[in-house]
């Protein structure tokens, strides 16, 4: 049964909207708990769920992290929590905005904010969620979501800084590849008609630049084909979780890259595990939730068994020295951490030291593949170079022999 209300909360503000209840007294005890003092209840047909839409659309790492953080000032300043998500509502982007929609919907309705976000779980990760539920519980929630707006922050920061540092690599290898292209489209297929017509024995470098012409001049659909699926069939990978293991750890493998995902993910396993227990939520429930934010999977399996380890009494600093998945500055500074008490604050610390570490790394990106890149254009350069003046050369100097 649905019935729509209207109550006054204790700061004398009247609310309206609709609840679910399997009766009436059912629904007044509900809103007396939740609301406040009951002024009216009618019972009403079942109401149109705008929060069912179809919404269209991605909710990015920004929107979030903007949410978090305006939502922590309103709920600082006295405003009340529907009154807040609507003006969040007019505020956000079109994604962003239908999403806090059906968030205020189901708060109308008498959730929680934390169930109410539990409903979008695939915008709201379980670390947000489980930050408010944990800050409803302990009255801390303004606090607890500037913690998740910081963590949103510094993720979405190491993201972006990762995301710039890899164009330059990827542009200037786009250009050899597309130079390379269009030399062997336009420009040796001229050369391999004039040396045809000399019906000389050419080198083997210039066979293998001939036969490799031929090749992508016939067959280029197949060629770029291939290329397209090979980028789909890594995409389809990435869904599934086993594919999507074996992918992760073989970047954790790949030189400067690995070292880049590996700092990364410590980072966040720090951050987030540090913000979790400045919040009040205990070492085991925090590592668990850890083990999904984390973005390599390689890692959310380590964490996971972490977890299992601590849930059986082990210490943290202990499990975490057993594997050479953490460096062994995290599991010293753990240990210091748990034996003066302030093992959030130590995590906090190391965040740090590693996001400074991917931020270092990243901004050397460049000088560092600078060398492989130009010794590849040269050696790519140099290939064809002499696959070209090689056969020339020799039948000039037989020419003038």
């Amino acid at each position: 049964m649905w019935f729509s209300y209207q109550v006054v909360n204790k700061k004398g503000k009247i609310i309206s909207g609709n609840i679910e209840a399997r009766a009436e007294d059912l629904a007044r005890t509900k809103l007396v708990e939740k609301k406040g003092t009951v002024l009216s209840l009618n019972q009403i047909s079942k109401p149109n769920k705008e929060g069912l839409q179809i919404v269209i659309g991605r909710v990015k790492l920004m929107d979030k992290m903007i949410f978090a953080k305006h939502l922590a000032v309103m709920i600082r300043s006295g405003m009340p929590l529907d009154e807040s998500l609507d003006t969040l509502m007019q505020q956000s982007s079109p994604p962003m905005a239908k999403r806090i929609k059906r968030i205020l919907f189901d708060v109308k309705q008498g959730n929680s904010l934390s169930n109410a976000l539990r409903k979008q779980k695939r915008v709201f990760d379980t670390m947000f969620i489980n930050m408010v539920a944990a800050g409803e519980a302990s009255g801390q929630l303004e606090q607890n979501l500037n913690i998740v707006a910081t963590q949103q922050e510094k993720n979405y920061t190491l993201r972006s800084k990762i995301k710039a540092a890899m164009l330059y690599p990827t542009v200037i290898f786009l250009a050899i590849i597309g130079l390379l292209a269009v030399i062997a489209i336009f420009v040796l297929p001229k050369l391999i008609g004039f040396f045809s017509t000399l019906n000389a024995n050419l080198p083997l470098s210039t066979r293998i630049l001939i036969a490799g012409s031929d090749f992508l001049v016939n067959n280029w659909p197949l060629v770029f084909g291939g290329i397209i699926l090979l980028f789909i069939a890594i995409k389809v990978m990435t869904r599934f979780a086993k594919t999507r293991f074996i992918l992760h750890l073989i970047l954790l493998r790949i030189p400067i890259f690995g070292k880049i995902s590996k700092n990364m993910n410590l980072a966040i396993f720090c951050r987030s595990l540090s913000s979790l227990l400045s919040s009040g939520i205990t070492i085991d429930q925090a590592l668990n939730i850890v083990s999904d934010t984390v973005t390599n999977d390689s890692y959310k399996h380590k964490i996971n068994a972490v977890y299992h380890q601590v849930l059986k009494g082990s210490a943290l600093s202990e499990v975490l020295l057993q594997d050479k998945s953490f460096p062994i500055l995290v599991s010293r500074m753990s240990k210091v951490g748990e034996r003066s008490g302030n093992l959030a604050e130590t995590l906090d610390y190391l965040a740090d030291f590693y996001e400074t570490e991917v931020d270092n790394t990243t901004k050397n990106l460049s000088t560092m593949l600078e060398p492989a890149l130009l010794v590849f254009i040269g050696l790519a350069v140099g290939f064809v170079a002499i696959s070209i003046i090689n056969p020339i050369y020799e039948l000039t100097s037989k020419v003038g022999a």
